[in-house]
């Protein structure tokens, strides 16, 4: 595995710094430095990168109104911010960084940050796959997308329920469970449900509850669809499927 990384600090000194720390990380190819937002700017639309080392205080553009610009321009681009104030941490959570480096960066910091990072590239190699890396109690799990039922949310506990009667429990939010599993068709039926749209077998009002319930296929378990979720999900079975009358 091999990570473009593009380096963007107004101070050069600091750029030369996290160069001379990220040479100890084999996995980590620098491909640019640039001293301004406007440099990285001109330098993304000709050359590519994967990470971004993203210094928050700099003249003219700053790192968070850049950052937020890459959010819709390259979202493929993970970013780690750096700076001398900690105090821009909780602004610049906006713009769902990696993490946040303080100034001068403490190395054993820093692996921390690039593990993240490696999950991250392991996720989307196994998505390719049609598999996904999921964050589980002492590493990552790869799981084949197509193998799971349903996700479900107990309390704090989520867990991933699959055909062969494997349960596999996850360390991550269901809200970005719901953002990974987005591009495999699965659809947030109630707060605390993911399914995958291709395993709906059946969907009948509920009358007790006021809302719907969602049958799966070859599964016995009855999985709520919340009313405000229920023209969502019938406008995109219609899509997908050829539907004679919806209740």
């Amino acid at each position: 595995m091999s990570i473009k990384v593009l380096l963007v600090d107004d101070d050069q000194s600091c750029i030369d710094t996290l160069k001379m720390n990220l040479s100890s990380f084999s996995f980590i190819n620098i491909v640019g430095e640039c001293n301004s937002a406007e440099a990285a700017i001109r330098f993304l639309r000709e050359k590519e990168a994967d990470l971004l080392f993203l210094d928050i205080e700099m003249d003219g553009i700053s790192g968070l109104e850049f950052a937020k610009h890459l959010q819709t321009a390259y979202p493929q681009i993970l970013t780690i911010f750096v700076t001398g104030h900690p105090g821009f941490a909780i602004e610049g959570y906006e713009a769902h960084p990696i993490d946040f480096l303080t100034k001068p960066i403490n190395i054993l910091r820093l692996e921390k940050s690039l593990n993240r990072v490696r999950e991250q590239f392991s996720s989307r190699i196994a998505a390719r796959e049609n598999k996904i890396g999921i964050k589980i109690a002492g590493g990552i799990q790869i799981i084949n997308v197509n193998d799971i039922l349903y996700v479900e949310k107990q309390g704090r506990k989520i867990s991933i329920v699959c055909h062969n009667s494997e349960i596999f429990h996850s360390n991550e939010t269901m809200q970005n469970l719901e953002a990974l599993f987005s591009d495999f068709g699965f659809f947030r039926s109630h707060q605390s449900f993911l399914v995958p749209i291709q395993k709906i077998k059946a969907i009948y009002p509920d009358s007790f509850t006021r809302s719907y319930s969602i049958q799966l296929t070859n599964d016995e378990k009855i999985i709520p669809l919340s009313r405000s979720k229920y023209n969502e999900l019938k406008d995109l079975i219609e899509k997908q499927t050829r539907v004679i009358t919806f209740f």
